[in-house]
């Protein structure tokens, strides 16, 4: 398998990550595939073990693509110790846990001022083989899924979290929210690994969207294609369950 050719394997090895009982084979099984790129996407999850599960990983693999996205877990603050050393493996630098000195040792900037929203966005509709639509920060694309059915998802560019870290945000929407089904959707934020369940006012209306968000500098065609099969698939089965219809 390539490490540029995620399957369903590198999939579930990814979930097992969030159990501890299978965390460690998981691991291991990640390792030895090679699969950078579902562990730069592990480095954003809300769940600390899954990501110091991926920044152990990145630095045995030596990944140099880690490397932007780990300075950029040190200068938030997190698994500083962690990150620093798998910075030290991947470079043969050891400069601690201090991201300015990381930046300036390795002419480092930030990821965003190289980021190429409209060339990413490109090739991840390739990987995907659909059309992506709109240009600039917002894009749109509709995936086809199993019994004919099909999801719309939207992915935005050069937006910002609190700290001013600059994210990219994929969302689809699952229908209209009505609240008679606001504690059914809500439980089932509980049994998802990443993302969450939402609503967002759409022409004025309230709707179910599945949302996540991803850090530009861990963000490549081929993480951001696994994201969009992600929200899709479960954007859409909310919405078989809320409308019994496939809203195209």
């Amino acid at each position: 398998m390539s490490e540029n050719t995620p399957d369903s394997s590198t999939a579930q090895w990814v979930e097992q990550l969030y159990a501890p009982q299978t965390r460690r084979l998981a691991r291991q099984k990640l390792l030895a595939a090679r699969a950078i790129e579902p562990l730069l996407e592990c480095l954003q999850s809300t769940n600390e073990s899954v990501v110091w599960a991926a920044v152990q990983s990145l630095g045995e693999l030596r990944a140099t693509e880690a490397i932007e996205p780990l300075i950029v877990l040190l200068e938030r603050d997190v698994l500083e110790r962690d990150v620093g050393e798998s910075l030290a493996q991947i470079t043969g630098k050891d400069l601690g846990t201090d991201p300015a000195k990381w930046r300036g040792a390795l002419g480092a900037t930030p990821e965003a001022s190289r980021f190429d929203a409209a060339e990413c966005m490109a090739h991840t509709a390739d990987y995907l083989g659909v059309r992506a639509t709109g240009s600039g920060k917002s894009y749109r694309l509709r995936l086809s899924l199993p019994d004919g059915r099909t999801q719309k998802v939207a992915v935005f560019f050069n937006r910002h979290d609190a700290d001013g870290h600059e994210l990219v945000v994929v969302y689809s929407e699952c229908g209209p929210a009505q609240p008679k089904y606001y504690e059914a959707v809500l439980r089932k934020n509980l049994s998802m690994p990443s993302g969450a369940f939402a609503i967002r006012d759409i022409d004025g209306v309230a709707n179910f969207v599945v949302v996540d968000t991803m850090m530009v500098g861990a963000v490549t065609p081929g993480t951001l294609a696994r994201k969009i099969e992600q929200i899709a698939v479960r954007a859409d089965q909310v919405e078989k369950q809320l409308t019994q219809e496939d809203r195209r």
